[in-house]
């Protein structure tokens, strides 16, 4: 039968906190105890009983005996290693300064990236029924899009009158309400009148979404079709410190209405998908009465909050049903008349959802404010990395002063110290640095984060919501550093042999071999860094000055102010007349829109082929404006009656026509039964009215106002070297002939440009990355040149002796760091040219060249700054009299 054994654990525990000299006798003791008490009750008695007289024991009288406490105690002299930390780092004042500045660029770097991350998912998270908000998406199959690997498109437009649809017919629908906010309108009150933003809701909306009403009535809004609610902005530009409620205001779009201010609501942060201005009732919108009626019209974003616990399944059911009773018939014709044979079983329409905090980052769905996801986690990566480069640094440097604190190692070993206590004191001085970093880390993030927000486009802010995780994250990258970063200096440095040292048989030339493949990654990653950069410049700068078929240049965007009507056309014409007197404006023509602000594209059917172009309603003077030029045929004439029913198309339309007379040609684009259409009389060369991302697309010109529309865009063509002063006298004449409306104008290169935003500012951020990793990789091959002097003092020394001369010793210092600088571009130029081409340059269809000159010019200057880098540990090492490195050999 198994002996019975006291619990083990009580046991050691004895061990750990009483003295050996007591510990043997005490368990003795216990043990016959023990045994007593297993004659008198069962086993599992005397165990607890035992791990109670076990606790008896432990108090202070036996607990400060103990040698292991005094042991701690000394080895967590916490104010002596405090001491000898800043000793040690004043000493060292250019090391110390480096590899703390190192860290924290490494941690100020990290921080902003996790703001910008934290930023991205935040958005509508501040809602507080966001889980029951829905986007109403459409996922439509395209009749028109002939030959389409994917035939359907996915977006977040759909017909204005779903949303009574929506609540009739659906019960899991609670509340729903559409959004429009694109539409501009001259807004007027007394004197003040100033072109603004309206967005249209449904009542719905202030019962759905969190946005706080500062003033006024929530359950009174849009009672009446007049109301109108306005944020504190607003407020404050019409009506300073006076109270708007109730303030009767003007507002021109297709037409003058009368709102009255029914409330103040907050304005939407920064991180919300919902950006306004100024609210009014859906009612209002232009041309909302017809809408209704047409439900082939998709034109309205709709948002929807579910009841909760809400059946999905039977919702899809309920969708289709919907579908089929509004849209059955339109659908079937659009079958019918498909240029694309629609796969038995596939649905012409299918309504899809987004809940309301997941929007953001659905890059499918075209939105005002979305954003890839893959950029996060890419920014995530660089950041890590760098933090990985700090690290790597850091062991660097600490090598590189190791060497001269063998004397106090070979000292305090003699004296006593233990190898433990030695750990203890340099983990302690590591972690100190990282906390001196973080600190000016926390400096560097308040001082940069105003710039990190211009590169990005975001409106980050440090206040007490984020300064929680904020502080959490930073105290774990910097007690990550402090322990990772600290612990091989700690035990390289705690291994010395005081024997050696102190006898002078120590050498301080370190085999720091595993330094050299670190410091090739981090120029590798840098070099990456470095070439993507010159890639995305050259893209950007091809883009800005690639020929774009017109001439964008010294052209005013000037918006008519009066809608979509006849009453635009003639401003066009008064407008004209009134510039022809200036001799610095060379013309005025008259467009539907301008580059970058909306176009129309028309599809239709000819010989049994569906086909599509863009179309633009412009004048004759459209061409001359933009020095757009034809090539075949003429330009449109005020004097010809016929050609309000022409039209002039580009290269692209006549290919996609295969025509080989296009003058004599006609393009139906109505799809008349009776006539031929419309006559071609000119053809226009291609030119990139679309952004360079796609291939120039078919398109025609026309001055048919009744199916095309209006001129509600001038384009001035001025050639002046006092732009500004030209400006207001062009601002003159407006206020002449228009004196109720506001002037407003946009250049058109700022247009055209606003097409590459979000690329400008990736280029941007990518920049900022990799003058980051430039920087702390510097601050890598700073250390790693130190620690190669210092292997190579008394051989240069010796060199020195025997004539070597300052160049010689130069070259052979800085040799090996440029065959690591051209080893880490090696290995850099294959992947980043293949990152470049598959992430970056594949959205655009015209590509900047990438030829050789490009990874040779960066590897030049990535070769240049790793030169300078290291220079200076190389000159310090050659003007070293070698009397003071061979007199005690």
């Amino acid at each position: 039968m198994k002996e019975k054994e006291p619990p083990r654990l009580a046991v050691k525990f004895l061990h750990w906190f009483c003295p050996p000299e007591l510990a043997e006798g005490i368990e003795g003791d216990l043990v016959e105890q023990f045994e007593g008490d297993l004659q008198q009750m069962n086993e599992r008695a005397a165990k607890r009983k035992f791990f109670w007289n076990t606790l008896n024991f432990f108090r202070p009288a036996i607990i400060l005996r103990n040698r292991f406490r005094f042991q701690l105690i000394e080895n967590f002299m916490i104010g002596n290693y405090f001491k000898v930390a800043l000793r040690n780092m004043k000493k060292r004042k250019l090391y110390s300064f480096i590899n703390a500045f190192g860290l924290s660029v490494g941690i100020a770097f990290c921080v902003l990236i996790y703001l910008f991350i934290q930023d991205e998912r935040s958005f509508d998270q501040f809602h507080g029924n966001k889980n029951l908000i829905y986007r109403m998406e459409a996922r439509t199959f395209d009749t028109w899009k002939p030959k389409a690997e994917e035939p359907f498109s996915q977006h977040a437009w759909l017909q204005t009158a779903l949303v009574n649809a929506l609540k009739d017919d659906l019960a899991e629908v609670e509340y729903a309400s559409r959004f429009n906010s694109n539409g501009d309108a001259v807004f007027k009150f007394d004197d003040k009148v100033f072109t603004e933003q309206i967005s249209y809701v449904d009542p719905d909306f202030f019962k759905m979404f969190s946005f706080r009403l500062l003033k006024g009535n929530v359950n009174a809004l849009f009672k009446k079709r007049s109301d109108m609610v306005i944020t504190p902005a607003v407020a404050k530009k019409y009506f300073g410190d006076e109270d708007p409620v109730g303030k009767i205001v003007t507002v021109d779009v297709e037409g003058v209405k009368t709102f009255s201010i029914a409330g103040v609501i907050e304005a939407p942060p920064t991180n919300s998908s919902l950006d306004f201005r100024i609210l009014v009732s859906q009612e209002n919108r232009p041309y909302y009465e017809n809408n209704l009626k047409q439900w082939g019209n998709f034109n309205t974003p709709t948002f929807v909050q579910l009841v909760p616990h809400t059946d999905f399944g039977k919702l899809n059911a309920n969708l289709d049903k919907l579908i089929t009773k509004y849209m059955g018939e339109k659908l079937e014709k659009w079958k019918k008349e498909s240029a694309i044979p629609v796969p038995p079983g596939v649905k012409m329409l299918e309504y899809k959802y987004t809940q309301l905090p997941e929007m953001h980052l659905k890059k499918e769905i075209t939105w005002h404010k979305v954003s890839d996801p893959k950029y996060s986690y890419i920014l995530g990566s660089i950041a890590i990395l760098i933090l990985i480069i700090a690290c790597i640094n850091y062991v660097s440097l600490a090598l590189t002063t190791s060497a001269s604190r063998k004397t106090e190692v070979g000292i305090r070993k003699v004296v006593g110290a233990h190898r433990n206590q030695l750990i203890y004191q340099f983990g302690f001085e590591s972690l100190l640095l990282a906390a001196l970093a973080m600190v000016a880390a926390f400096g560097l993030v308040a001082l940069f984060l105003p710039s990190f927000n211009e590169f990005t486009g975001k409106g980050i802010e440090l206040h007490v919501k984020n300064l929680g995780p904020v502080m959490a994250a930073s105290a774990a990258i910097t007690l990550f550093v402090g322990i990772v970063a600290g612990s091989y200096p700690s035990l390289f440095l705690s291994n010395f042999r005081p024997a050696a040292v102190l006898k002078g048989n120590f050498t301080s030339k370190f085999q720091a071999g595993f330094v050299r493949p670190l410091v090739v990654v981090q120029f590798f990653l840098s070099a990456s860094l470095i070439i993507s950069s010159v890639i995305m410049y050259r893209q950007m700068n091809f883009i800005a000055t690639k020929n774009l078929g017109y001439n964008q240049n010294q052209v005013l965007v000037v918006p008519t102010q009066r809608g979509w009507n006849k009453e635009s056309n003639k401003a066009v014409a008064q407008f004209r007349n009134a510039l022809m007197q200036e001799p610095e404006v060379q013309t005025v023509a008259g467009t539907s829109t301008s580059f970058n602000r909306g176009y129309s594209r028309y599809g239709y059917k000819i010989d049994g082929e569906q086909r599509s172009a863009y179309v633009y309603a412009v004048d004759p003077y459209y061409l001359q404006a933009l020095e757009i030029q034809l090539t075949q045929g003429r330009n449109f004439s005020e004097q010809i009656p016929a050609d309000s029913n022409a039209v002039i198309v580009n290269e692209a339309l006549v290919k996609d026509m295969k025509w080989t007379d296009p003058l004599n040609a006609y393009l139906n684009w109505k799809e008349d039964t009776v006539g031929m259409g419309a006559r071609v009389i000119g053809v226009v060369k291609d030119y990139n009215f679309t952004s360079l991302e796609s291939n120039v697309e078919p398109l025609f010109l026309s001055m048919d106002k009744k199916d095309i529309g209006y001129l509600t865009n001038m384009m001035i063509k001025i050639n002046s070297q006092d732009i500004p002063n030209l400006i207001e006298k062009i601002r003159g004449h407006w206020k002449q002939l228009y004196p109720d409306l506001p002037f407003d104008y946009t250049f058109l290169d700022e247009d055209v440009a606003k097409q590459y935003h979000a690329y400008e500012k990736w280029m941007s951020i990518m920049g900022l990355s990799t003058g980051f990793a430039i920087m702390i990789s510097c601050l890598g091959l700073f250390g790693l040149a130190g620690i190669n002097s210092v292997n190579r003092t008394k051989e240069i020394g010796i060199r020195k002796v025997m004539g070597a001369g300052l160049r010689s010793i130069f070259v052979l210092l800085n040799k090996q760091f440029v065959w690591l600088a051209l080893i880490a571009f090696s290995l850099a130029t294959p992947l980043s040219w293949y990152l470049m081409n598959n992430w970056w340059l594949k959205d655009f269809k015209y590509q900047v060249t990438i030829g050789w000159e490009l990874f040779v010019g960066s590897m030049l200057c990535g070769l240049v700054v790793a030169l300078l880098t290291v220079s200076y540990h190389a000159i310090k090492t050659a003007l070293v009299n070698p009397a003071d490195t061979l007199k005690y050999e």
